[in-house]
């Protein structure tokens, strides 16, 4: 007789018995897979999570590396009101005696007589310089509005620009200098007239003989003279047609701003920037402590709760410690300063660095030569021989590169692993369910052939039974 469900000659719970057999195959090596796994993922994780660290703390040493962050310098004026100061890595350090006695101002008239729309001809403008330009003012641009326009789109204009102002007497040209200078004065204007009278525009600059500033006449005002700002600098004195001063102190600006009082000048100092090299030292202290804390939280051990951090006892992250250790400690050769310690850097018993911000001060004010060169020096200085290290590890091709590719490996054995077991309990179930249909097979045939002499029993039992009632 054909079994056609599983269990039905033996009435066991075949499929239940296989998956519970299967199962009871795969639990241990499951379970053994599935920890491996956790492990190296956690510990691939920390490794990421190191490297990224180690990382961050390089970055935070190439500036000291750097030797033009050695070079930079703070300029300060003593009297920001009076002149402003900046200069670049090439400008000599030292302070500078400052005067100024006026500063360079654009020449501004305002004209006095009204206009007549209309007039045509001509108007040529002159400066100091030398310089002339023409405008033609025919029918079309015969108003202020097109006179205004006129000079200033003219294309030969040597730097003025006319504007208008509205007056209860009526509208008036306002002519400004682009640039502040004597120079730049506007020094003449005169007409031509083909229609009407433009004589109204007219100029001719005559300076006061008292001040040499006046420059009115008829038809203009002078608001403000052309004036080349006046100054004296370490007691010699100067003139410029800008309050921009530039290469009179080499590699440094002075801008002027106001006059100075009789007798009191300001001082302008020019400084090595040791506010900015402090601030990458204050840097590397805190990114190398953050550092040291992390490695910390990942190798430590907790007795209580017999917890251990993912980097515990792992000889990559000891190793790097303890090189980071030695550098920290260590001295070079070099005559003058020569370990972190001189500069106020000490090593602590946690491994943390500690800083003593006054003895920092002092060799970046007193000795900041030597500071520099214990840094950024090209062959020897701390900063090359820390980074190369760290390169050593960081790098495509370094040790983080070769740890990561050997867990990510071990990592695919586990995934053949899996696969590998996948198949085998695929033959064991295969092999179980075949074990037992065969002997659910046997077992009906067993039923079959015992109901079978339970019948002939039962026949000839019951063959007896008539026999004897005859």
């Amino acid at each position: 007789m054909a079994i056609t469900s599983t269990g039905f000659g033996s009435g066991l719970p075949i499929n239940d018995l296989v998956a519970k057999l299967v199962t009871a195959e795969a639990t241990p090596a499951t379970t053994r897979l599935d920890r491996r796994e956790a492990r190296l993922q956690t510990e691939l994780s920390a490794i990421g999570i190191l490297k990224g660290a180690l990382s961050d703390f390089q970055s935070s040493f190439k500036g000291l590396a750097d030797v033009d962050n050695f070079t930079s310098r703070s300029a300060r004026s003593s009297d920001g009101k009076v002149a402003s100061f900046s200069a670049d890595e090439s400008a000599s350090l030292g302070s500078y005696s400052l005067e100024v006695s006026n500063l360079a101002s654009a020449h501004k008239l305002v004209g006095q007589s009204g206009y007549t729309d209309g007039d045509t001809g001509t108007l040529t403008f002159d400066n100091a310089a030398g310089k002339s330009f023409t405008v033609d003012i025919a029918d079309s641009n015969t108003s202020l509005e097109g006179i205004r326009d006129a000079i200033n789109d003219a294309e030969d204009n040597f730097g003025m620009t006319a504007t208008i102002l509205n007056l209860e007497s009526g509208p008036r040209l306002v002519l400004t200098s682009d640039d502040t200078g004597a120079d730049n004065r506007i020094t003449s204007i005169s007409s031509t007239s083909t229609t009407g009278d433009l004589s109204g525009f007219d100029y001719t600059y005559t300076a006061n003989a008292d001040t040499a500033l006046d420059g009115d006449d008829g038809n203009y005002d002078q608001v403000t003279a052309a004036l080349d700002a006046r100054f004296s600098l370490e007691g010699q004195l100067m003139t410029s047609s800008s309050n921009t001063i530039e290469d009179v102190i080499p590699g440094a600006t002075i801008t002027l701003k106001d006059t100075t009082e009789a007798d009191k000048p300001i001082t302008l100092t020019v400084n090595t920037n040791t506010t900015n090299v402090k601030s990458m030292i204050e840097g590397f202290v805190e990114s190398y402590n953050a550092l040291q804390g992390l490695i910390a939280q990942q190798t430590a051990y907790n007795p209580d709760t017999e917890a251990a951090g993912p980097l515990q006892g792992d000889a990559l992250t000891r190793t790097i410690q303890n090189q980071l250790r030695t550098l920290m400690s260590g001295g070079q050769t070099d005559e003058g300063i020569n370990s972190l310690a001189q500069l106020g850097i000490t090593t602590q018993r946690n491994g943390q660095l500690e800083l003593d911000s006054e003895k920092l001060d002092d060799a970046l004010k007193n000795r900041f030569s030597e500071v520099s060169r214990f840094f950024s020096d090209e062959n020897n200085g701390f900063a090359k021989r820390l980074d190369t290290t760290l390169e050593g590890y960081l790098q495509s091709n370094g040790t983080f590169a070769t740890r990561t590719d050997l867990l990510n490996r071990q990592m695919d054995d586990i995934g053949d692993q899996r696969e590998s077991l996948g198949l085998r309990l695929q033959k064991l179930e295969a092999r179980l369910f075949s074990q037992f249909n065969a002997m659910d097979a046997t077992v009906a045939q067993l039923n079959n052939t015992g109901n079978y002499l339970q019948q002939q029993l039962a026949s000839l039992a019951q063959i007896g039974q008539n026999s004897s009632k005859k």
